[in-house]
């Protein structure tokens, strides 16, 4: 009778178990419904820039701008500093853990945070009022070329005090890009930075593009004369539309 009931017991728990994976193999996997407003993540073998002959050490998360601007009634430029921010916030946390992903309750957390900053005004990227010259130097192409001091001749000769001088790079991060600034002896010049987080495959029209650009007058007000800065006569980067 003992070993009756052991088996009945046993076959009890055995059905239970069994009912529960099932449920457990039915229930769908809960996400924090924010993944719709991302595009695929790029293979890394197109995580570069040919025009700035450049490798992104970072995967960068792009966003859907068309359902971002649906949902949302966010701008070109609102959803530019959405997508800036919201990489750097993952930059900053991935620098200060282990882990290389996150919870969706981070990922959720980490996305209304930073709607949050960007609908109340808050703005990275943030010119003068005043200013009403700006240069656009393409770092990348001064680094490939190792000319890094004619960026220190023009500082030295005065002309960043003319026109407000922004660094842009199609592949580093705004964290590596301060960090080089400090390597280089460049982090008092004042520069302003735009830095791959930037890039995206929709323009002002918030129609998808081939390839990843910025339409940097966009950030800009309409007064403003921008100008592009390269080492010799070498054409704009795909990345940059003036």
């Amino acid at each position: 009778m003992r070993f009756l009931n052991s088996f009945l017991l046993l076959a009890l728990i055995s059905c239970s178990q069994g009912q529960m994976r099932s449920e457990i193999d039915q229930t769908p996997y809960r996400t924090s419904g924010i993944e719709q407003f991302f595009l695929p993540e790029l293979p890394s073998w197109a995580n570069h820039s040919a025009s700035g002959q450049c490798f992104k050490k970072h995967s960068y998360q792009y966003l859907d701008f068309s359902k971002l601007s649906k949902t949302y009634d966010l701008k070109y430029a609102e959803l530019i500093e959405f997508q800036a921010q919201y990489n750097d916030r993952l930059e900053s946390y991935f620098r200060s853990t282990a882990l290389r992903f996150l919870k969706p309750v981070e990922e959720a957390a980490f996305f209304s945070n930073t709607l949050e900053n960007v609908r109340g005004g808050v703005r990275v990227f943030k010119v003068p009022p005043l200013v009403k010259k700006v240069d656009i130097i393409w770092v990348d192409r001064y680094m490939a070329l190792n000319q890094v001091n004619e960026l220190k001749k023009m500082n030295e000769l005065g002309r960043f005090d003319e026109r407000l001088p922004v660094l842009f790079s199609s592949c580093l991060s705004k964290q590596d890009l301060n960090q080089w600034l400090v390597d280089n002896n460049l982090d008092q010049v004042g520069f302003y930075t735009l830095s791959a987080e930037w890039l995206t495959p929709f323009g002002s029209d918030l129609d998808l593009k081939p390839g990843l650009h910025l339409e940097i007058k966009k950030l800009l007000a309409p007064s403003v004369d921008v100008r592009f800065v390269s080492p010799s006569e070498i054409l704009l980067p795909t990345e940059i539309v003036l």
